[in-house]
């Protein structure tokens, strides 16, 4: 009998502590929306490629404003305020413009219904670390099957703010490794900041890839996804002087996105079938009746492969 009341006790302790671990991420993805700071983030992918990048983020009034300015190589740059991103992307003697929604840039990598982490992964503590010379903990998100990798995050015990992330493969390897190697937390919100760097020598082009606004019929059907994935957005793209148009529909867990491309091939083209990958993202490619089925995503390659071959072409 008190070997039995010890198990439940213990089940109870360990169920408060899940739910204190998930009310810090519940913290984290607040902090990621209200706070002003600014920092080097360094990037390392699986290849150990380094990228360096300056941010700066202010709340102003209610309403965020991002700027991400590369440090290596050319001068891209990215604006972003609320949802709605603008690009420069540096392209020899020219600047590309190009517009991005919804974008899930770190450390604002949280999803808006955080009950929705629970249904795939599992979460603990990692313990006390310093990054970027602050104290932090860390937290491990644990996947629930094999259709999604790690997470470990490093939340400032401050701020709450998230100043480190690793994603680790089933193989235990790191894919990706973004962190913060300094930041500073800013009291101004001062937002003079959020503008382009105008280059006088270059001429700027704006990609008019639009997307169609008419309604287009949705041709195929994917059924039975992973568990814990699902459709977060669609868009259809019509190739310029062509009549033909490309499909792309993103599912995600919460933390893991998977975008699927569906688009006709021309008679003249060959199809790309199989596997490979870039950078953090796997890469998987079907060719079903006519058209390219591609899935990118950083998730397994088996995961990848399996969404493919549930593409059902009506």
């Amino acid at each position: 009998m008190f070997r039995l009341l010890l198990l439940v006790c213990l089940f109870i302790s360990g169920a408060a502590s899940s739910n204190e671990l998930w009310l810090k991420i519940s913290e984290a993805s607040k902090a990621s929306h209200e706070l002003n700071y600014s920092g080097i983030i360094n990037t390392t992918d699986l290849n150990q490629d380094i990228q360096s990048t300056k941010m700066i983020h202010v709340n102003h009034e209610g309403e965020e404003f991002l700027k991400i300015e590369k440090i290596d190589g050319a001068d891209n740059l990215l604006l972003m305020h609320e949802a709605d991103a603008v690009i420069y992307d540096n392209d020899q003697n020219k600047i590309l413009i190009k517009k991005k929604k919804d974008a899930h840039l770190f450390p604002n990598i949280f999803p808006s219904n955080l009950e929705k982490l629970k249904d795939s992964y599992s979460i603990g503590d990692g313990g006390d670390f310093r990054v970027a010379g602050r104290a932090t903990q860390m937290l491990v998100l644990s996947p629930i099957d094999e259709n999604r990798y790690n997470y470990h995050l490093w939340l400032d015990k401050e701020s709450h703010l998230p100043l480190k992330m690793m994603v680790i493969d089933n193989n235990k390897k790191v894919v990706e490794n973004i962190a913060f190697a300094n930041i500073e937390f800013l009291k101004s919100q001062d937002i003079s900041w959020f503008r382009p760097n105008i280059d006088n020598d270059k001429a700027y082009s704006i990609n008019e890839n639009k997307n169609i606004e008419e309604s287009v019929r949705k041709f195929w059907t994917i059924n039975d996804l992973p568990s814990g994935f699902e459709e977060v957005s669609y868009s259809a793209k019509r190739y310029a002087g062509l009549n033909a148009i490309a499909h792309q529909i993103v599912y995600s867990d919460g933390l893991s996105y998977i975008s699927i491309f569906i688009h006709p091939v021309a008679k003249n083209q060959k199809p790309q079938i199989g596997s490979s990958k870039r950078g953090s993202s796997n890469i998987h490619a079907e060719y079903k009746k006519g058209y390219q089925i591609l899935a990118v995503g950083a998730v397994p390659m088996q995961t990848l492969s399996y969404i493919t071959n549930k593409v059902n072409l009506n």
